[in-house]
């Protein structure tokens, strides 16, 4: 979204049962009132679910996000199958915030574990990156 005083975090995940999870560390950790939460700097965190692919992804932008598109992106340990590849660059595609009037577009940061268990080399996901037409470094 747009550079304001204070931010928005959106934490997904595609499984329920994290987002019980998630949604529940989210109220445990959230300011008191008596901190005064919202007056200093703290912005709003809220839990989604996020389903990737094109379809999925931009029904979360128009009725999640409320068609804003988002500055960062920030993901971890998401590569378990190389079906998801196509897919998760669909998603960011549709939510990252593009390059528009001189201003550089969304950064997508993501930390990749090699796992025994699956065969996906962290080569096919930056070929994939390219080929839906990602710069990375």
């Amino acid at each position: 979204g747009n550079s304001t005083s204070s931010s928005e975090v959106c934490i997904t995940d595609g499984d329920s049962d994290a987002l019980v999870h998630l949604r529940g560390n989210v109220e445990r950790n959230r300011p008191t009132t008596e901190s005064g939460a919202g007056d200093d700097g703290v912005g709003k965190v809220s839990c989604h679910q996020l389903i990737w692919g094109k379809q999925s992804s931009e029904h979360f932008l128009s009725h999640i996000a409320n068609d804003q598109t988002y500055d960062v992106i920030l993901a971890s340990d998401i590569i378990y199958s190389a079906v998801i590849i196509e897919p998760l660059w669909e998603t960011i595609e549709t939510l990252l915030r593009r390059p528009k009037d001189g201003e550089e577009g969304g950064v997508f940061v993501m930390a990749y574990a090699r796992r025994k268990d699956v065969p996906v080399s962290i080569e096919l996901v930056l070929d994939a990156a390219a080929e839906s037409g990602f710069v990375y470094e």
